[in-house]
């Protein structure tokens, strides 16, 4: 258990999506505000690079990078769930202060984390011991309730994709995507809505954040944009008109916020466009 003086206490934690290739040998302004965001002069950082095809190499990117702003970082490189149940590795679970999830293959990432004791472990540290955790570019994508599989390309032919797969769910009704802007990923964020109704797609670009902080504070950090869609609401569906397959998606708004944004969720102010509304509801999905 984190004791008192190290975390930020009973009480939700900072949740943190990165869009990848966030600066690690400069300035590192994004890791830099995410450290800051954080309760303690000296946080733990575990490093999980499940995520990665070359977990050694990133490892030591990223110890470099957070050693150099001032935290103490440790490393686990869990390849599958069986060695994420070991007393070793739920005790650095249950003693770090922020979780990071490294780029890689989300899918890889699921395999060895979703629906394991570690991640129970997380979730619950997260709800209510004030654990922080962020991910980048894949590791980000796993934290919403869907995510995007790394099969499509840039922009989808032939119609809509099949169901997203379930992410981590620690953001609920969101979709994240990642090397936003770098990849021309709209085209398929906008399609990927088709199949996951109600929720708000979230397009990040490199060296770029979003932040939820435990006080409903959402801010934006990073080098580029934040991309925001939202399509119709439950029940819109990209559907098959006539021979030719035009497919449509209605009612779709697009919102881009840039670094330096800062929006409090418990009072935001009049005209707040619905879909950062939807973004700031962090309650469970039906």
């Amino acid at each position: 258990m984190v004791t008192k003086d190290r975390a930020a206490g009973e009480g939700r934690g900072l949740l943190a999506v990165i869009g990848g290739n966030e600066d690690r040998d400069g300035d590192r302004a994004v890791l830099a505000a995410l450290l800051r965001a954080l309760p303690m002069q000296r946080p733990r950082v575990l490093v999980l690079t499940a995520a990665s095809g070359a977990p050694a190499e990133l490892w030591q990117h990223y110890r470099a990078a957070f050693e150099t702003l001032g935290a103490e970082p440790f490393w686990l490189d869990a390849r599958d769930p069986e060695e994420l149940d070991t007393a070793p590795a739920m005790a650095r679970l249950a003693a770090v202060d922020l979780i990071f999830l490294t780029g890689g293959d989300q899918h890889r990432l699921l395999d060895t984390l979703g629906d394991t004791p570690a991640m129970d472990l997380i979730v619950r540290r997260h709800a209510t011991e004030g654990l922080a955790v962020a991910g980048t570019s894949a590791g980000a994508s796993a934290l919403g309730a869907r995510m995007p599989r790394g099969d499509e390309g840039s922009q989808i032919a032939g119609g809509p994709p099949g169901p997203l797969p379930p992410g981590l769910g620690l953001w609920p009704r969101v979709v994240v995507d990642q090397h936003f802007s770098e990849r021309k990923r709209l085209s398929r964020l906008v399609q990927f809505l088709g199949v996951s109704p109600g929720h708000v797609g979230l397009g990040l670009d490199e060296d770029t954040a979003v932040f939820l902080h435990p006080d409903d504070l959402m801010e934006v950090v990073g080098s580029g944009k934040v991309t925001v869609v939202a399509g119709g609401g439950p029940g819109t569906r990209l559907q098959a008109m006539g021979q030719g397959e035009c497919w449509s998606l209605d009612e779709v708004s697009l919102h881009l916020l840039t670094g330096g944004l800062r929006l409090d969720g418990r009072h935001l102010p009049e005209g707040t466009p619905d879909a950062l509304r939807r973004l700031l509801d962090r309650s469970v999905e039906d």
